[in-house]
């Protein structure tokens, strides 16, 4: 059984991002005696915290992201840098109490099921880079994994682990995994969510699926459950030669990186212009950045190059990209 569910339609009563859908089958994969593998690719307990009376939001002091809420122990954590900090009592914008924590973690998930299957007395294991943080707990875990009724686990649950009796895999928001930056996120999803699937299905179990969404007939997230491979790569191909990505045509990134958000938007400045100077027929398409992230205090800018036989661009700006340090080069 593959379902897709509808969180704004189906909506338990303990938590938005848990539908009474996926709790019935939870239910019904317990009688039955089998495991069940809850996924979520975003580890903590929820995605932000902000104040309710001036909207302040927390974000990193390092990177322009907000820190995400961990409990165990109660803090506020940048997962791009690892800066953190206590958990506020009060907002320090406002002095406000009225704090808000927004999104959804694997923390959280495991402590809604905790509760609501309290007196089943279940064995219930979360499997994320949070709870393996030493060698001893990631050898511990193998005997967890085993010995647990209910998994929930990021994306390392993916790759090199398999059990027997596998019920149900719940994908708890899909939307999730299309959230990266990049022109393959929805084929990164995809992937993802096929080996997740294959992992078990492989071993000739009859695993159901249940993946909740908010947005489910969005085309990205009608694409995640295309049955056969064949179709999704057609219509992925079509869509990469529309915007001319590969395998069409070649794609580079050039990303350059300042304390100053001043220089890095004039390094970028000048790059373009020097790239600009061997497309005399407009043949390349160069698309720079106007404004900066910020990340470990560093201020990053990009420019971005499609177009065919890129090596040969690259070799006249060959004496700059070896001089700046600061300057990093990524093909696609």
């Amino acid at each position: 059984m593959f379902l897709t569910v509808n969180l704004a339609q189906d909506q338990s009563k303990i938590s938005r991002y848990l539908s009474s859908t996926l709790l019935d089958e939870i239910e019904n994969t317990l009688k039955k005696w089998e495991k069940i593998l809850i996924y979520l690719n975003k580890r903590g307990s929820h995605n932000s915290l902000v104040c309710k009376d001036c909207q302040h939001l927390w974000e990193c002091q390092n990177c322009d992201v907000s820190l995400s809420v961990h409990n165990n122990p109660r803090k506020l954590l940048c997962h791009l840098c690892g800066n953190s900090e206590w958990f506020p009592l009060e907002c320090k914008n406002c002095h406000g109490t009225n704090l808000l924590t927004v999104g959804v973690g694997t923390q959280q998930i495991e402590e809604t099921l905790g509760v609501y299957f309290k007196k089943n007395d279940l064995n219930i294991y979360r499997f994320d880079s949070d709870s393996m943080k030493n060698i001893s707990s990631k050898k511990a875990a193998i005997g967890e994994l085993e010995a647990a009724d209910i998994i929930i686990g990021t994306k390392m649950i993916t790759t090199g682990f398999d059990f027997e009796r596998v019920g149900l895999i719940g994908v708890v928001l899909v939307e999730q995994e299309l959230g990266y930056p990049s022109f393959d996120a929805e084929e990164r999803a995809y992937a993802n969510l096929k080996q997740l699937i294959g992992r078990w299905n492989r071993k000739s179990q009859e695993t159901n699926i249940v993946l909740q969404t908010f947005i489910p007939k969005h085309q990205s997230v009608l694409s995640l459950t295309e049955t056969h491979m064949k179709g999704f790569f057609i219509k992925t191909l079509k869509e990469r030669q529309s915007f001319s990505y590969p395998p069409y045509r070649e794609l580079i990134r050039l990303e350059y990186r300042d304390t100053s958000a001043e220089k890095t938007l004039q390094f970028i400045g000048k790059l373009e212009s020097k790239l600009q100077e061997y497309n005399t027929d407009n043949a390349y398409t160069i698309i720079s950045s106007s404004t900066t992230f910020r990340k470990n205090n560093s201020h990053h800018g990009s420019c971005i190059v499609k177009w065919e036989n890129l090596r040969d661009l690259l070799k006249n700006i060959e004496p700059l990209i070896l001089r700046t340090s600061k300057l990093s080069v990524v093909f696609s």
